[in-house]
């Protein structure tokens, strides 16, 4: 089920060994990868591998999680982390699921 094989991934990026993994990240990030932040900024694959080789120990916890198949082989992940909502679009590149997109937006709370 599309579901589980990505949130399988997503799960993959917030383990310790494989943040800490150029080679695994290499694997799970495509290379066209973007982020946008929630200051604005964009951030690239070399930046956010970068960021994620020098901080592997993350605590998040994941719910509210939703696949929805854009495409054949392109598929929008989004779920709540803490206090922010967060989107991923994982698209298919031959064998190999690999994340293109990801931003977070935090929940302001009144």
């Amino acid at each position: 089920m599309l579901t589980d094989a990505i949130r399988a991934l997503e799960d993959q990026l917030l383990l310790p060994d494989v943040r800490a993994s150029r080679s695994a990240l290499d694997g799970l990030v495509s290379d066209q990868f973007m982020e946008l932040g929630s200051s604005g900024q964009v951030y690239t694959k070399q930046e956010i591998v970068a960021q994620t080789l020098a901080m592997p120990t993350v605590n998040v916890s994941v719910s509210d999680f939703q696949v929805l198949a854009v495409a054949p082989d392109v598929a929008l992940a989004t779920y709540r982390t803490g206090r922010s909502m967060r989107s991923s679009i994982w698209r298919r590149e031959g064998e190999s699921w690999r994340i293109v997109f990801h931003q977070g937006t935090p929940i302001i709370q009144d």
